[in-house]
C-alpha cells in the first residue's frame, strides 16, 4: 500500500523537477492516493504552472491565502506584504497535521522544525531527499521513489 496523502512544496521542489513530479503525482493518484501542493503562493501562478506541465493534484494550499483569509496579512507601502515569521513558518506543518498528510516533501530547513508530519527534506540540485535519515532519489523512477517513501514510513 502506498502513502495515501503526500504533500509537495512548489518553490524549490516541484518547480525544479516538473517532469519527475508529473509522473510521481500521476502514480500517486492512480493508486487512490492524494497529492497536496503546499506552498507560500501565489495560488494562480502555481495553478498555471501545474496546468502547463499537466501535473495532476488533489488540492493546492497556499500560506498567503490562508493568512489573507484571516486578515492577518500586513501590506507595506512598497506593495510587499508581511506575516509574522513564526506563524508563516509553522503554517505548512499545521496544515499537514490537520489534514492527515502522510509525508511532506519540502526544501526548507526552517519549515521542517515546525512539523509533526514526517518531513522529507529535498535538495533541488541533487534531486534527492532525506526522510528519517534515509535517502530518496527523485531523479529517476517515480515508482521506486514512492515505494521507498512508503517503506520508510511503514518501518
Amino acid at each position: 500500500m502506498i502513502c495515501k496523502k503526500i504533500g509537495i512544496d512548489f518553490h524549490g521542489v516541484l518547480n525544479t523537477n516538473p517532469l519527475f513530479f508529473q509522473s510521481f503525482c500521476n502514480l500517486i493518484l492512480a493508486n487512490d492516493g492524494e497529492v497536496y501542493i503546499i506552498s507560500g503562493g501565489p495560488h494562480d501562478e502555481i495553478l498555471r504552472f501545474l496546468d502547463t506541465w499537466q501535473i495532476k493534484f488533489t488540492n493546492v494550499w497556499c500560506i498567503y491565502d490562508y493568512f489573507d483569509a484571516k486578515n492577518e496579512v500586513m501590506f507595506l507601502p512598497d506593495g510587499s506584504f508581511h506575516v509574522e515569521d513564526k506563524a508563516w513558518n509553522a503554517a505548512k506543518g499545521i496544515y499537514c497535521f490537520q489534514n492527515n498528510i502522510s509525508v511532506m516533501i519540502d526544501d526548507s530547513l526552517v519549515y521542517g522544525k515546525y512539523f509533526s508530519t514526517p518531513y522529507c527534506l529535498y535538495d533541488e540540485y541533487s534531486k534527492k531527499g532525506k526522510l528519517f535519515g534515509k535517502t530518496i532519489d527523485f531523479s529517476a523512477n517515480p515508482a521506486l521513489s514512492l515505494m521507498k517513501i512508503t517503506k520508510i514510513l511503514n518501518s
